[in-house]
């Protein structure tokens, strides 16, 4: 099997134009819904329907802040929620970058 150095994927973001990716991370998570009886035992528990996916890349660069924008979420659409850029007098930018995907389980 070949070897690979670096990022693989970066998901559904772009790295930016003047950055470069070194770690990028997807996670997706689902709320549950639970009933409890008198002994606070867990009696009913269901998944609830909202399936929220967030995507992060890190990396060194410049992360183009012009990438967040306003406006509403669309189902299974990424939406860029924030972008982080940290600089120092001894080092390359760093830049972090969230998306979030909202979508539904049926």
């Amino acid at each position: 099997m070949a070897a690979h150095v670096g990022v693989d994927t970066t998901y559904n973001l772009t790295t930016p134009t003047v950055g470069y990716t070194s770690e990028a991370e997807s996670d997706q998570s689902v709320d549950t819904a639970v009933v409890r009886d008198e002994t606070g035992t867990v009696v009913i528990a269901v998944p609830k329907k909202l399936v929220t996916n967030t995507q992060t890349i890190k990396g060194k660069g410049d992360c183009q802040l012009s990438a967040v924008t306003a406006g509403a979420f669309s189902s299974g659409t990424l939406k860029i929620v924030s972008a982080k850029q940290t600089e120092s007098a001894d080092d390359f930018p760093d830049f972090e970058i969230t998306g979030k995907k909202f979508s539904s389980l049926d």
